[in-house]
């Protein structure tokens, strides 16, 4: 029995002792007798007493009734006020831990915030999957086959009214010990077997994405606990929020880095192919300006002609002479003639050797 029913019971006897009426008092005992209905009935009893003796007994009764109260508001505002500190310590965890949210929050309820059970369920469309699961470690009672059954499997919303209703307002709801097994999914709160719980959900865009259930197993819920997993809940969203703007960010800066290493060794590649670049008839083309480059000639083709000049270049160069009659404009004929006077004139009697000759030019001339 607790310290409030207790008190309850020794204010009702005392009452019945100074009071009168009777049938008063069995209605209130009928009705349910609640310390504030009792403070009611004893003052109302004060009001129209004219014995000092009852007067006196109804007075200590109210004042009894009243220091009970105001114990209880200490109480609550000290259990308050220490949920309100562990719901600040568990969002530091949370934002902590956004890629273990699940089993983060199951166990943090259980633990800091002081609730028997706690269940973490993600939501995709029309199924909700519960994959985490906590028990506090001072709850007594066997819930090995629920851990168990809290697998991740996929659960149709159709076979959980409650949560689908849930899903589709946006909204937390609370059951009290009666309406527990009403309209519920009775595969898992059969194995659980609370007085009464409560679910938060945890939306992201405006949807639901996850559901949050926690239970204080012989007890039942206040509009307290609604409040804070609902806030925690909400913490839950601006974590889940937070971790999947990052990872975009971080696959959007990935791809630019990635970007960024292809446009630098497309450029690379071609610095190189403009640094060798040649054009179709075997001019090597200067990478800073596009220019020719002139291979130096050899002091031997001082005597040759300003077209033989020209062959001799692309000679050097590597052009054979359909190109070089191309490039002229020139017949493979007149090519043929000019090829052979540069070497008799160079005393050379392959394409290899004028080649050579230009070569050793260059190497001399630092071209």
């Amino acid at each position: 029995m607790s310290v409030i029913e207790a008190s309850t019971d020794r204010a009702l006897d005392a009452l019945a002792e100074v009071s009168a009426n009777k049938l008063g008092l069995q209605g209130l005992r009928d009705g349910g007798a609640t310390p504030h209905r009792i403070r009611d009935f004893a003052a109302e009893e004060l009001r129209f007493s004219v014995d000092p003796v009852q007067a006196l007994a109804l007075s200590e009764i109210i004042v009894a009734l009243d220091s009970l109260r105001r114990d209880e508001l200490e109480r609550r505002c000290r259990a308050h006020s220490d949920q309100i500190a562990s719901l600040h310590r568990v969002a530091r965890t949370v934002n902590e831990n956004t890629d273990r949210l699940s089993h983060v929050v199951t166990r943090e309820l259980c633990t800091d915030l002081g609730y028997g059970k706690a269940m973490f369920s993600k939501v995709r469309g029309s199924i909700w999957s519960p994959v985490a699961l906590a028990v506090n470690p001072s709850l007594t009672g066997d819930f090995g086959d629920l851990i168990t059954a809290v697998d991740g499997r996929d659960i149709s919303l159709r076979d959980a009214p409650r949560e689908a209703e849930l899903v589709r307002r946006r909204r937390p709801y609370a059951v009290d010990g009666v309406d527990t097994y009403r309209q519920t999914y009775r595969p898992l709160i059969d194995l659980s077997r609370p007085s009464g719980y409560l679910a938060a959900p945890v939306i992201v865009n405006a949807r639901v994405v996850a559901i949050i259930h926690v239970d204080r197993q012989s007890d039942d819920v206040t509009e307290s606990d609604i409040h804070i997993v609902e806030t925690l809940a909400a913490m839950c969203a601006v974590a889940t929020e937070r971790a999947r703007l990052f990872d975009t960010l971080r696959a959007r800066k990935d791809k630019v880095f990635s970007e960024v290493e292809r446009l630098r060794d497309e450029l690379d590649r071609l610095t190189s192919v403009a640094a060798s670049l040649s054009d179709p008839f075997g001019e090597t083309l200067r990478a800073e300006t596009g220019e020719p480059i002139r291979p130096q000639l050899p002091r031997r083709a001082e005597g040759l002609t300003s077209r033989e000049r020209e062959v001799l270049s692309m000679i050097a160069r590597g052009a054979s002479n359909a190109a070089i009659a191309q490039k002229l404009c020139i017949s493979d004929g007149t090519v043929k003639t000019h090829v052979q006077r540069i070497f008799r004139k160079l005393g050379a009697s392959t394409r290899a050797e004028v080649a050579a000759l230009c070569a050793e030019s260059n190497d001399t001339t630092g071209v």
